[in-house]
C-alpha cells in the first residue's frame, strides 16, 4: 500500500512552474498576476520607473535648472525698476517751483557673480540627471524584492499544497484500515488533525502569495510580471564615484558648493545698479523747465555682515550633503559586506541543504514500509514526515535565496538589469 508519492519531486520544483501554475484557491479573495514569457526584468523596472511617484521630482528638478539658467545667462541681475519723481511747491509757498525726474534702473551683475549663477545652473542640471540614475537603481531595488519575494511564497505554496495532498491521502488510507481493523479510531484522528494542520499551513501560503502579489502590483502598477529575472552574479567586488547613488551624492554636493558661492557674492539682492533718466524743473510758474540727463550709479560697499548669516544657511546645506553622502558611503560598505556573506552563508547552506534533502527521501521511503509493516506507530511516522518535509522545505527555499542573493549583490554594486 502506498501512502506517499515521491518527493523527490517536490525538492525539483523549478522557477518556471511555480510562477506559472495558478495556486488553487483557499479561500475566497485573490489577486491575478499573469506571467508573461515576453516580458524581462530590464521592461518592467522601466515601467515602474515612470509611475514612480518620485519620478515627478525630476521633473520639478529640471523646471528649476532650466530657471537657474535662464538667470545666469540674462545680462541684467534683478528686475529692472522704472523711476518717477514729483516735487511741487504748492502746499507752502506756492511759487510754481516744480521738479520731475524719470529713468530707467538696470541692476547689473557683480564681479564673478554672474559666472557664479552659470555654474549653478550647471550643477543643478548635473544632479538632476545624477539623482534620475540613482532614483531608477532604487527602483529597481524594490522590483527586484518584490520578484522575488512572489517567487518564495510561490515555492512555499506549493510545497504546502503538495504536503496537504499528501496529508490528504495518508487519512484516507488510515481511515480504510481503522475500518479494516489494523488501526485503532485514534490514529484516524490523529491523522485528521494532521490534516487540518496541514491545510491550515496552505490557507496561510496562499495568503501569504496573495499578499506578495498585491504588494508587486501596488509598486509596479502592472498585473502581469516576467517570468524569467535571474541575473548572473557581477563580477564587480566593489563601488565607487560611478555608482549611481554615490554619483548623485557627489553631484549634489557640487550643486551645494556652487550655492555656497553664489550666496556669499549676492549680498542678498543688494546689486549694483544704473539708473538713467531726465529731470525737468522750474523755479517760478513764470519760468520755462529746465530739461536735464539724470545718471545714477549705485555699488553696495560693505554689509558682509548682513550677508554672512545666509552664506552659514548655504554653508549648512552644503555639509548636510556632505555628512549624507559619508552615511551612504558607510551603508553601501556595510550592505556590500553583508551581500558577500549572504553569498557564501547561503551557498554553503544549499549544499547541506540538498543533502538533507537526499536523507529525508531516504527516510521517508524508510518510514512508509516500517509503518505499513507495523513496526513503527502513526504518530511516530507523522513527526519522521514532518522533518522529512521541513528539510524538503529548506532545500527548495535555499536554492531561491541563493538566487535572490545574487540580485541583492548587483544591487549593492549598482549594477542594473
Amino acid at each position: 500500500m502506498k501512502l506517499l508519492p515521491y518527493w523527490t519531486g517536490i525538492a525539483c520544483i523549478c522557477a518556471a512552474s511555480c510562477l506559472s501554475a495558478e495556486p488553487e484557491r483557499m479561500v475566497e479573495h485573490y489577486d491575478s498576476l499573469v506571467f508573461d514569457n515576453n516580458l524581462s526584468l530590464a521592461q518592467t523596472i522601466e515601467a515602474t520607473f515612470q509611475k514612480y511617484p518620485q519620478t515627478a521630482l525630476i521633473a520639478a528638478f529640471e523646471d528649476e535648472a532650466r530657471a537657474l539658467e535662464r538667470r545666469g545667462s540674462s545680462w541684467i541681475a534683478g528686475y529692472p525698476q522704472i523711476f518717477l519723481q514729483w516735487i511741487d511747491d504748492r502746499l507752502f509757498n506756492d511759487r510754481g517751483e516744480v521738479q520731475i525726474q524719470t529713468g530707467y534702473q538696470v541692476p547689473f551683475w557683480m564681479w564673478n557673480q554672474r559666472r557664479a549663477g552659470q555654474q549653478m545652473a550647471e550643477q543643478a542640471k548635473y544632479s538632476t540627471e545624477k539623482f534620475a540614475k540613482a532614483l531608477k537603481l532604487e527602483v529597481a531595488g524594490l522590483v527586484r524584492d518584490a520578484l522575488w519575494n512572489i517567487h518564495l511564497m510561490e515555492n512555499r505554496h506549493e510545497l504546502a499544497k503538495q504536503i496537504y495532498q499528501v496529508a490528504e491521502k495518508l487519512t484516507a488510507v488510515v481511515k480504510r484500515r481503522v475500518e479494516l481493523g489494523d488501526l485503532a479510531g485514534a490514529d484516524l484522528l490523529l491523522a485528521e488533525s494532521d490534516q487540518l494542520e496541514k491545510k491550515t499551513a496552505l490557507v496561510q501560503a496562499e495568503a501569504e502569495v496573495m499578499h506578495t502579489r498585491r504588494a508587486y502590483i501596488n509598486l509596479t502598477r502592472m498585473e502581469k510580471a516576467p517570468v524569467h529575472f535571474e541575473e548572473k552574479l557581477s563580477k564587480q567586488d566593489y563601488f565607487d564615484e560611478q555608482h549611481p547613488s554615490v554619483a548623485a551624492a557627489d553631484a549634489l554636493i557640487e550643486r551645494a558648493q556652487a550655492e555656497v558661492e553664489f550666496t556669499r557674492l549676492s549680498k542678498q539682492g543688494n546689486q549694483p545698479s544704473l539708473l538713467i533718466g531726465t529731470q525737468h524743473d522750474r523755479a517760478t510758474r513764470n519760468e520755462g523747465y529746465n530739461n536735464e540727463t539724470n545718471l545714477v550709479l549705485q555699488v553696495p560697499i560693505g554689509g558682509e555682515a548682513w550677508n554672512s548669516p545666509y552664506v552659514a544657511q548655504a554653508n549648512i546645506a552644503l555639509t548636510t550633503r556632505i555628512s549624507e553622502r559619508d552615511t551612504l558611503i558607510r551603508d553601501l560598505e556595510k550592505a556590500l559586506h553583508e551581500a558577500k556573506h549572504n553569498l557564501e552563508v547561503d551557498q554553503a547552506a544549499l549544499e547541506i541543504a540538498e543533502r538533507r534533502r537526499q536523507l529525508a527521501d531516504s527516510q521517508l521511503k524508510m518510514s512508509r514500509i516500517a509503518f505499513e509493516a507495523g513496526e513503527i506507530s502513526l504518530i511516530d511516522y507523522l513527526k519522521i514526515q514532518s522533518g522529512a518535509q521541513a528539510a524538503i522545505r529548506d532545500a527548495a527555499e535555499r536554492a531561491i535565496l541563493l538566487r535572490k542573493d545574487t540580485a541583492t549583490y548587483n544591487q549593492v554594486v549598482g549594477v542594473m538589469p
